[in-house]
């Protein structure tokens, strides 16, 4: 039991000492909360499940077998947008607080699979930000408390990356589940929007958010996501999903990833992002790849629509009575940025709709032509005083690369890629056509073998 503290929670190992009963469940949540105390105060969580009831699900666990719960005794957590009955859903904006009459499906699933939640973690505020300062208390980035964390699901990467769960479950709409992965050395698993459902939660783009998986490798990524995927009748935008095939990335030596053309490749003045993404590149066609370049306008364009235009009205729509009863509790520049949603008319939301399905064929077609396209997940990193200065105009520069994702249906990957010379990590995300999500997470273990990195923060956290 000395030892227990150098444990990591990958999923396989947990597995390992359950098996071999080094360590029992209950173990190793009382050293969760242990670990947990030790990092008092760094705003990651917004809601504890009380200790004693967490050992009580635990050994609840072991009472059953291992061999019949795939996340038997698996300590995790989620964002606080994601209902858990008997806990405060807050949005990470205290005056929304309630307590939702219903647990989310992703949840339900976790649960009944042998999963141990921890608690609710903080976020931007209403899942509007991927800095991850926009809350009342915020966490900072794992690698540099100088550095923000990515949002918005940034405590529950931070959970993941500083050793506190095995994986979380965050939102993504705009990039939320692959920032916060890449800028604290993490996994983030974002599936195709409909095949994860999102039933249970509190929306930003209901018809394009889904639930991604914060872990430390693809593998464990992986087993959460086999417990995840299926068609939720309860959720109106849920799909049933057809495993796609993986054999391009599996079998053939040879396989084609797609970057953006030199001229449309940003990191906004970051050379070390800029040295990192091309040695990133030269790796990946050790893998076999061949790389070629394409025209990366039309992601672009598409990322633009949903903060830049009349797909707002579904931020509004989610939020529309609070934001009428309770302006003085919002994010100033949250507020600003979902209100502007009420200077687009039906006429312009059925015009952008209309230009949406003309990019999502045009992603199609790409598709076609390469097996997945490769970009930085972020084209830098900023301090926390300089999001401060600038919170809107930084904002949409770590969007680049992200916002595109959801809004065209396409399945992503995060990976971690470097530790940059500054020691920051920079990573990068496999990008596939719809329903792609197995295939992508192929190639993802393909390179986790070929890369030789840390898991998460969990070295400078011991």
């Amino acid at each position: 039991m000395s030892e227990i503290h150098l444990v990591h929670f990958e999923i396989n190992q947990l597995k390992c000492h359950y098996k071999a009963a080094t360590f029992t469940p209950t173990d190793i949540i009382i050293e969760v909360y242990r670990r947990i105390s030790k990092q008092a105060n760094n705003g990651v969580w917004v809601t504890l499940v009380p200790e004693a009831e967490a050992i009580a699900a635990a050994k609840k666990v072991e009472q059953q077998s291992i061999n019949d719960l795939p996340l038997y005794g698996i300590p995790f957590s989620v964002k606080d947008n994601i209902h858990v009955e008997g806990l405060p859903t807050t949005a990470s904006c205290p005056a929304f607080s309630h307590y939702p009459k219903e647990t989310a499906t992703v949840v339900k699933k976790l649960l009944a699979a042998g999963a141990i939640l921890i608690g609710k973690n903080t976020m931007d505020q209403f899942a509007t930000g991927l800095v991850g300062i926009r809350s009342p208390e915020h966490p900072v980035n794992s690698f540099n408390s100088e550095y923000i964390p990515g949002g918005s699901s940034s405590g529950s990467a931070i959970s993941v990356a500083t050793g506190l769960v095995s994986f979380s479950l965050g939102s993504d709409t705009g990039g939320s589940g692959r920032i916060p992965a890449a800028l604290n050395n993490i996994v983030g698993l974002k599936p195709t929007p409909g095949i994860i459902s999102s039933h249970g939660m509190v929306y930003a783009n209901r018809s394009f958010d889904c639930v991604p998986i914060f872990a430390l490798t693809c593998l464990d990524a992986k087993v959460v996501f086999d417990c995840l995927v299926g068609f939720d009748r309860k959720d109106a935008f849920s799909i049933k999903h057809k495993v796609s095939d993986v054999a391009s990335f599996v079998n053939n030596e040879k396989f084609t990833i797609g970057v953006p053309n030199k001229k449309q490749l940003k990191f906004f003045g970051d050379a070390l992002a800029e040295k990192s993404f091309f040695s990133t590149v030269d790796k990946m066609a050790e893998l076999g790849a061949t790389i070629v370049e394409v025209d990366y306008s039309l992601f672009i364009e598409a990322g633009k629509m949903i903060f830049d235009g009349p797909f707002l009205a579904e931020r509004f729509n989610s939020l529309a009575d609070f934001f009428k009863s309770n302006p003085q509790d919002i994010n100033s520049v949250v507020a600003g940025i979902v209100e502007k949603a009420q200077g687009y008319s039906a006429v312009d939301l059925c015009q952008e709709y209309y230009r949406l399905k003309v990019l999502q064929r045009d992603a199609c077609e790409l598709f076609e032509t390469i097996d997945a396209m490769m970009v930085p997940t972020a084209g830098t990193i900023y301090k926390i005083k300089e999001v401060e200065a600038d919170p809107v105009g930084l904002n949409a520069t770590m969007g680049y690369y992200t916002y595109f994702a959801n809004i065209l249906r396409l399945s992503v990957l995060a990976v971690p890629a470097a530790i940059r010379s500054d020691g920051l990590p920079f990573g990068v995300c496999f990008v596939a056509g719809p329903e792609r999500d197995e295939a992508i997470m192929e190639l993802a273990l393909k390179w986790e073998g070929l890369v030789d990195l840390p898991k998460g923060a969990l070295l400078l956290n011991q």
